[in-house]
């Protein structure tokens, strides 16, 4: 049988060559700022973007943090990218949260990497002075919703992701979290739990604090006691991956211990410093939590202040990028 011929209409010829210019970078660039391990790197360079190929919005989520990268590494054409970012991401948002209501084990894989790319584009934003990574005005952040709303498919279908494009991931990931297994924690979050027992007034919510205190107790082990090869993203967000709802809910309303541990969970993030998309988060967190603890819980987070080498009053450069 003949093969078709290609079109050859004047208007079929015209190229997306800003499209292009994103995908190329992504490919020979922005992938090696994701991760560290050789084989994640290869399947964020070639099975994500196949993925992206069956999946626009997982396409376009690609070409936004591309975008974002290309604004932070060229300062003179930095509002072209930043304008292309947002239109390829409001884009990609609207297509992928409507499909997160009907994941299933043939579009897991997708909803997934779309989530984690919706995160990469959250921490690769420009900061406002009111940013607060895991919480919006109206809420979860989008970036964590679409995360937590796959975990329990993601939980139930670990066969099917794990012969799937992307299952070299999730292999890796469950070495991880068997390395998390009977592994001390640090002695400066056994002091925090015995602060937050001392001064608790509502044993409901104590547990609640408790409880996120132990799953970044578990990120704090893993990452100072075990012999990991490479500091991962994951290493680092697992917490935010398994606190409960109750505690986030806390933590919009600004309780003084909710602040409290998330200030423990931005020294863990200063891990990532080294990555463009997590330049200065660290810094920036703390500054907003320090001023909205009053005095005596401002000195339950001393030990990430030093960790971080954030000094109160010098933090205006840390409010935006």
């Amino acid at each position: 049988m003949d093969c078709p011929s290609p079109p050859n209409s004047e208007s079929s010829m015209v190229l997306n060559l800003a499209d292009l210019e994103l995908l190329h970078n992504y490919t020979t660039s922005t992938v090696s700022t994701i991760t560290f391990d050789p084989m994640l790197r290869d399947l964020w360079r070639i099975n994500v973007p196949q993925l992206g190929f069956e999946y626009g919005f997982v396409m376009r989520g690609i070409l936004a943090v591309s975008a974002l990268h290309l604004a932070y590494n060229k300062p003179a054409k930095r509002e072209y990218y930043l304008n292309l970012a947002m239109h390829q991401h409001q884009t990609a948002l609207r297509d992928g949260i409507a499909i997160v209501s009907s994941v299933n084990e043939e579009n897991c894989p997708a909803v997934y990497i779309f989530s984690i790319l919706t995160f990469l584009f959250t921490l690769g934003s420009p900061k406002k002075a009111d940013n607060f990574l895991l919480i919006e005005s109206s809420g979860v952040a989008d970036w964590l919703y679409l995360l937590r709303g796959t975990r329990l498919i993601i939980e139930s279908c670990r066969g099917s992701l794990s012969d799937s494009i992307i299952g070299p991931m999730f292999q890796i990931g469950f070495r991880r979290m068997a390395q998390q297994e009977n592994v001390a924690g640090i002695e400066q979050l056994k002091e925090f739990r015995q602060y937050a027992t001392n001064a608790s007034t509502d044993s409901e919510a104590l547990a609640v604090y408790l409880q996120a205190v132990d799953e970044l107790d578990r990120c704090f082990a893993l990452l100072y006691h075990s012999q990991i090869q490479y500091v991962e993203t994951a290493h680092i967000f697992a917490w935010t991956f398994q606190v409960s709802d109750a505690f986030l809910q806390l933590l919009k309303e600004g309780t003084q211990e909710a602040l409290a541990i998330f200030a423990y969970g931005c020294v863990l993030m200063k891990h990532l410093d080294c990555h463009w998309w997590m330049d200065g988060w660290s810094r920036h967190l703390i500054s907003r939590i320090f001023y909205l603890l009053d005095e005596e819980h401002r000195l339950w987070i001393r030990w990430p202040i030093e960790e971080i080498g954030w000094v109160p009053g010098r933090d205006a450069s840390d409010m935006v990028r």
